[in-house]
């Protein structure tokens, strides 16, 4: 039973570890990113006066590959379900 539970435990511990690995390199990324914007607002203010539409469409994407991504989650969720560790 002990044995069970260990392989159990392990495939759960990597699973988890899958994601871990690439949330803490975007997070390093991300907050790399933010301190760079705020820097940016700092010196040169909000960018209206200097974005074009493409630029524009261009910081939208992320939020649009975020809500894609979740609303597959939320409506597909069933079909990622792991199958119980043998």
């Amino acid at each position: 039973m002990t044995d069970e539970n260990d392989k159990k435990n392990t495939a759960a511990r990597q699973a988890w570890r899958g994601w871990m690995v690439p949330a803490v390199g975007s997070a390093a990324f991300f907050a790399s990113m933010l301190l760079g914007g705020f820097r940016n607002y700092k010196n040169y203010g909000f960018p209206t006066h200097v974005f074009t539409k493409t630029d524009w469409v261009l910081l939208s994407l992320p939020a649009v590959v975020v809500i894609v991504a979740l609303s597959d989650v939320f409506l597909n969720g069933h079909e990622y379900e792991a199958e119980p560790a043998e």
